[in-house]
């Protein structure tokens, strides 16, 4: 079946089907890995002083994500309920990629903290405008014995978003500037948002008419969702493994360049970007067999296993002062990367966290359709996001603010004190929610 033949929804769609529905999941995870975990802490740290980065890294993403958490599920609802010559999706799609190159290169001209903040807010008001339909889109045209292969491909692109900002983005803010960086962001996104709109049949029927006030829109998304337990459980579990996994990427740039590179901003770099590749590449290689693998044994197992082996990762971080691994190892990796033996060590930590990473993305998509009413996808999934969007600012905020007076103090465990507190609550946060996802029940015969 070709691209066009996804307007069968009740087809069997075929390899290139699911690349073409997926290529705009590379665009989303190529903007927020390259911005949060590279740019805005560079950015951050040029602007406020070392001193003070923590909390306004935490202020400056907090008030960001919080548009996140409140639009993303609202436009999502409205483009379940919109009838236009376009379709329902496409045009929140296309709008709100536009409005995110325009902010993006507000961040890049912005030479003060409160201007980014600003811009920064608009770039989360934008992208959530076409995250929401995007999301629900998905569900549109997947048939439902095909959740399980899907939620592999978006995975994949997930990943592939995250290697590329990580190490694309990485490199090119290492050795071309930020605004190399983020003009790079931009073509990404218009690169795979055109695909999206003008190949991906966009004729799914709204289910219930439009809302007919602000306020009807704005119950309904907030207020359906919380009588579906299983449903809450699940986001509920997503929220914690987010939130250890989002706090790593959040901070691991200032644990470098405190705990070895002493703010040596291009080691710093470095390291970060091979640190959070390895991580990627890992999650790249097992997504599509874990995706496959579900289908079989269930969602749950993996999406548990992802959050206890990320939870394990985090934990060798807390003790990366001490040599854990064989010397002769460590020696080697450490020449190959030009950095020290135990920034060597903590950069092999991305293996598990990777594999905890994978596991969890390849199936949480499909476990959400499993959970969620048909024909509501754009308003469940918009819902979900509260988690993602949720767990950046629980984890920048509580990280930020614990990070600053701990470093402040003396040395813990061998590291700037800061580092082993938090990363021990991002352990708590995996682990947790790791075991809570045995709360949801698999709703779907495997």
């Amino acid at each position: 079946m070709t691209v066009t033949g996804l307007k069968r929804s009740a087809s069997r769609l075929t390899q290139l089907d699911f690349v073409v529905l997926s290529i705009y999941w590379v665009a989303i995870g190529y903007l927020w890995n390259s911005l949060g975990g590279l740019i805005l802490p560079n950015l951050v740290e040029q602007l406020v002083g070392n001193a003070h980065k923590g909390v306004a890294l935490g202020v400056l993403e907090g008030i960001g994500s919080l548009m996140a958490v409140v639009w993303q599920p609202i436009v999502g609802a409205y483009s379940d309920r919109t009838r236009t010559r376009f379709g329902r999706r496409h045009p929140f799609i296309a709008i709100g990629t536009l409005g995110d190159v325009i902010f993006l290169v507000g961040i890049a001209l912005s030479g003060s903290y409160w201007l980014v903040v600003v811009f920064y807010f608009l770039l989360q008001t934008s992208s959530n405008t076409a995250q929401g339909p995007y999301q629900g889109l998905l569900p549109d045209v997947v048939p439902e014995e095909q959740r399980g292969f899907a939620s592999g491909y978006y995975g994949i692109s997930n990943v592939l978003g995250l290697l590329l900002g990580t190490v694309g983005a990485g490199y090119i803010l290492a050795h071309a500037g930020r605004t190399a960086a983020i003009l790079s962001i931009c073509v990404v996104l218009l690169v795979t948002m055109l695909p999206t709109v003008l190949l991906v049949p966009d004729r799914a029927e709204p289910k219930d008419s439009q809302f007919k006030s602000a306020w009807e829109g704005i119950r309904t998304t907030f207020t359906r969702p919380l009588g579906h337990r299983s449903f809450l459980w699940l986001v509920t579990s997503r929220l914690l493994i987010l939130m250890g996994l989002g706090g790593i990427q959040s901070f691991v740039y200032f644990y470098f360049s405190d705990a070895f590179f002493n703010h040596d901003a291009k080691a710093t770099t470095t390291a970060t970007y091979t640190l959070l590749g390895i991580v990627i590449i890992t999650a790249f290689l097992i997504s599509l067999p874990a995706a496959r693998l579900s289908d079989r044994v269930g969602r749950r197992p993996l999406i548990m296993a992802g959050g206890l082996l990320g939870a394990a990762g985090v934990l060798a971080l807390i003790f990366s002062h001490y040599e854990i691994l064989p010397a002769a190892i460590l020696d080697r990796i450490a020449s190959a990367f030009h950095v020290p033996v135990l920034a060597a060590q903590a950069t092999l930590v991305g293996l598990l966290i990777g594999i905890g990473y994978g596991l969890f993305f390849s199936v949480d998509w499909a476990f959400i359709q499993d959970v969620i009413p048909p024909g509501e996808a754009g308003l469940y999934m918009g819902f979900s996001n509260i988690a993602t969007a949720g767990a950046g600012i629980i984890a920048r905020f509580i990280g930020g603010f614990l990070l600053d007076p701990f470093n402040a103090g003396p040395k813990v465990l061998g590291l700037p004190g800061g580092y082993p507190v938090i990363f021990s609550v991002f352990f708590i946060w995996l682990l947790v929610g790791g075991l809570l996802i045995l709360k949801v029940p698999e709703l779907r015969k495997t």
